[in-house]
């Protein structure tokens, strides 16, 4: 696959094709705050895409006043360090995928111990982050990651970070815990 289609995002622009009768989709006015959407042209369908965020769910996983990141080996963000998290599927809650992403990230079964934060910005996912304990497992890469560690709050690579989401809600970690965020 190359590199432009591996970074593709779906997008309003990007549907050009009804998903349930495959006719042309073109951005028309819909009631009623006549915002621009794709809309099925056929007249026996009429299709409305309405293009919503994802949401992801993750986890700080805290151990002895440190921080489990996992560091990326795929895009976005290959190369740079974040904690454990990726997409709700549908039919599961929000909670259940912090804790199985967390299992196939890191090895380590997590149980949550509060909501740390939710943290939206502009054409981005929906992440709703929960602080961890750790109550079993071992730990161990997987395919979407090339590193695991646990850090103090001085040994968080701050310019190493992948995600916006990532930086902000170590910040508020560290900030929790009466200290200074260096990043």
């Amino acid at each position: 696959m190359s590199d432009d289609l591996e970074h593709a995002l779906l997008s309003p622009s990007t549907i050009r094709f009804c998903p349930l009768c495959g006719a042309r989709l073109e951005p028309r006015p819909v009631p009623p705050d006549f915002r621009e959407y794709a809309v099925c042209t056929s007249p026996a369908c009429g299709f409305v895409f309405y293009l919503n965020p994802k949401v992801v769910a993750a986890t700080i996983p805290e151990q002895d006043g440190r921080v489990l990141l996992t560091r990326r080996s795929i895009q976005p963000g290959r190369g740079l360090w974040t904690f454990p998290g990726g997409f709700v599927d549908f039919g599961e809650s929000v909670t259940d995928a912090a804790v199985r992403e967390t299992l196939e990230e890191t090895g380590l079964s997590v149980e949550l111990t509060g909501l740390h934060n939710v943290f939206t910005y502009a054409n981005a996912p929906i992440i709703i982050v929960y602080r961890a304990r750790v109550s079993s497992g071992t730990l161990a890469t997987c395919a979407e990651n090339d590193a695991l560690e646990w850090m103090t709050p001085a040994e968080i690579p701050w310019e190493r970070l992948a995600f916006p989401s990532t930086r902000d809600a170590l910040r508020e970690w560290v900030a929790s815990r009466g200290e200074m965020p260096k990043g």
